[in-house]
This record gives structure tokens, sequence and C-alpha cells, in this order.
């Protein structure tokens, strides 16, 4: 099948392409987690939608190395470290500290069948010479300077006038109306602030002991956007990255600085496919503990439901669109997917031997579910399942066959 994707870079869906049609090898890089607290549902849809992307390549025919990096040094683990472990906190606490993020993250992933075993994982603070290595080459290629504040920054100002291209994974007019300012040191802000980023941040008495020192750059600790631009190349080295993945609250700031960092690196594209999920609301409300409205995938188990009914939930909407998370809706996911299990066994155990006569059906619903697939369009394929079941031309091995076979993108379990 042709793989058709929605690539925000463009804002087009478009056919998917390697620059060697004969090699089937992927770059494939999701953006992980930072590990300062339990995942919650809004992040998990994210890499239910990666596992698809990769599942999809999979079923097409495609190698995809699947590389996805563990944020486990910001300023949010930073703050959650110190709050443990005190004001004298050091690089050892904040490993203990994130490990157990981690290890939690693990599981919910298990949890939702995400194929965990098919991932790289690379932790922030086991590339810190690599992220160190990559900025100082930004400040010999004029990119990057040290301010009076001790912390690496990133020129936007000079990289827009080499390149010409800043936010236009946001939009093509992002940078009308906009002056660019003067620095920022926090990892995340809003798309109003220009101001420069920082690659390395100067050790200040809010990090405790957490800190690696450089001769050039320093003691500090990497910004956040920085390490997924250094993780790229550790695991990709010079190559394109051909997939990248991720939230679409990703796309400003932090996707958005690693196509400049990286691109003023290496002089050439970072990434040809960008896909990004869209947000999971809750009762039509963006996920906050102030609403009470923030679920994580214990709240879930906690109230009786399986966690593949949450991955069913999900391929039931187009990952670029908005899904409403209510408990109505996941009550009537439990119900369908339940249902789909229960026409299942009858397959299992069919009455009597019938013969093979469904066969150009049962190429035609391979066709329809690969047409569907080639663009994510998990609803779509879904949609398959009750019509197998109900046609009268195909034999019970042969319906559950075609399941069996859908399930490999699916990841639902269902047989």
């Amino acid at each position: 099948m042709a793989l058709n994707f929605q690539n925000t870079l463009t804002k087009q869906k478009e056919l998917f392409k390697l620059a060697d049609p004969e090699n089937k090898r992927v770059n494939f890089y999701a953006c992980g987690p930072t590990v300062y607290n339990y995942a919650h549902i809004g992040n998990l849809r994210s890499y239910v939608f990666a596992d698809v992307a990769y599942r999809a390549l999979k079923f097409d025919g495609y190698q995809p190395k699947w590389v996805m990096n563990i944020t486990d040094v910001d300023d949010k683990t930073i703050r959650g470290t110190i709050a443990e472990f005190g004001e004298k906190a050091k690089v050892d606490d904040l490993k203990k500290y994130t490990e157990k993020f981690t290890e939690a993250f693990f599981a919910d992933l298990d949890k939702l069948n995400i194929l965990r075993d098919q991932i790289t994982f690379i932790k922030v603070t086991d590339v810190i010479p690599e992220i160190q290595d990559f900025i100082v080459k930004l400040i010999d290629k004029g990119y990057a300077y040290r301010a009076d504040d001790g912390s690496t920054y990133f020129s936007i100002e000079k990289y827009q006038k080499d390149f010409g291209n800043y936010g236009e994974l946001v939009g093509d007019k992002f940078l009308e109306g906009k002056k660019i300012g003067a620095r920022v040191k926090v990892d995340e802000y809003e798309k109003d602030n220009l101001s420069d980023f920082a690659l390395w941040k100067a050790h200040a008495i809010d990090d405790a002991q957490i800190f690696w020192d450089h001769p050039v750059l320093g003691k500090g600790r990497p910004g956040w956007h920085i390490e997924c631009s250094a993780i790229n190349q550790k695991a990709f080295g010079d190559q394109t990255t051909d997939i990248h993945t991720g939230g679409i609250d990703l796309i400003f700031p932090h996707h958005t600085n690693e196509i400049a960092q990286s691109e003023a690196l290496n002089g050439k594209k970072f990434v040809n496919y960008w896909l990004h999920a869209e947000h999971l609301l809750v009762d039509n409300k963006k996920m906050a503990k102030s609403a009470d409205n923030f679920y994580t995938l214990k709240d879930l188990e906690n109230k009786n439901f399986d966690p593949i009914i949450f991955r069913y939930l999900l391929l039931q909407t187009s990952f670029t669109q908005k899904i409403n998370f209510t408990w109505e809706s996941l009550n009537s996911a439990q119900k369908g997917y339940e249902n789909i299990k229960n026409k299942i066994k009858v397959l299992g155990s069919p009455t009597s031997s019938e013969p093979e006569v469904g066969l150009q059906e049962t190429e035609n619903y391979l066709a329809n579910f690969a047409k569907n697939i080639s663009s994510l369009n998990t609803a779509g394929a879904l949609g398959l399942i009750s019509k197998i079941f109900a046609d009268k031309e195909l034999t019970a091995s042969q319906k559950l066959d075609l399941i069996k076979s859908f399930d490999q993108v699916f990841g639902l379990k269902l047989t």
C-alpha cells in the first residue's frame, strides 16, 4: 500500500517516500515523556499514535528504527527532585526521582500494548557529552553565544538571516508582526515570544547541586529543546530523520526549535515528515488538575477499565482530530470492544467446516483496510470489522484471519 501522511510541515497529506526507494529502513523518532510525574491520558494519546504509525510502516514492509527520548532533566524534573531530596540534591538524586516515573511510563506503554520492545529509549542524562558537543559546534558556527548570565543561547536572528524559515512548522505567516526579542531561559513559553532560547543553562541556586561541568559552557545543564536534536543525531547520525511524531502542543516552541538547531548545525533538512496528534479534551475542556479533570491510566483502572479499552476509544477517532474523553464514551467503548471479542470467540469455534468461497471478498477487505490505514485512518479501518462479521460470503476462518491481520496495526489484542 502507499502510505499518505498528514505532514505538519507542509500542511498537506503527502505520499510517504524515502530518498532511496530500495531501502526500507525508516528513521522514526517519537518525542518521549518528561518524567517528572505520571503520564496523563492526553500524553498517552500521542504514544498510541506513534505506535499505530510504527505498526503501519511495518505492515507495509518498511523497517523502521524507532527512537524515543526520556527527558530526565529539565525545569520540572529538577523542581520535583529538590522537593523530594532537598536543596542539596545532586544528579544521582535526580536520577532516582525520575527513574520511578520512567518505570511507570514503561508500565503504561505495556498496558496499552504499545510495542515497547521495538523502541530504543535514550535518556537525556546519558547523552550530556553529545549535547555539550552539539552546542559547542553551534557556537563555532555562530548560531549560539554565551551571555552575561553564563548561559548559552541560540540566536534566532542569525538563523533567520541564513535560513529564513524559523517557525514554518507553525505556519508561513508565523513571523508576521512579531519582533525577535532578547532571551528566554525557561524551557516552555508561548508563541508570541520569539526570544533566543537557552541551549545550556548556567548553574543557579534553584538547581541545587544538579549540574554538569564543561570547559567552554561552564557548570550547568541542557535546555529542553537541544535534547531531542542531540538524540536524533546520536540515533541517526547525519541522516535526515524520516518521521518525527509528537503531540500538537509540541509544535512550538519545542519542535520549531529542534528544526532551527539541527538545520543550523548540519545545513540540511532535519525531518521530512512531521506527524502530530491532536489534543485530548476531557468533558470538552483542556485537562488541568485545577479543573479536576486530570486523569492517568491508573484512574481508568481504578474504575475497572482495562487500558486496552482506552486504546480502542482512541482508535475510533482520527489522530489529527481532537477527541473528547468522557466516562460515558469510555463505557461505550468497553461495550463495543466486548461485543467484538464475543463475536470473535464464536468465530474461533465454528460449528461446521465451510468451503473457502469468499476469496475475492477477502481481497476486497484487505484492500479497503490498506486504503484506510495508509493515511492512519483507524476509525475507517475499525468500521470494517462489523462488515466482516455480517458478510455471509466469508467463512468463519476467513473472518478470523482478516481480523488477525488488521490487529497487527490496531494492537487491540482481539485474537
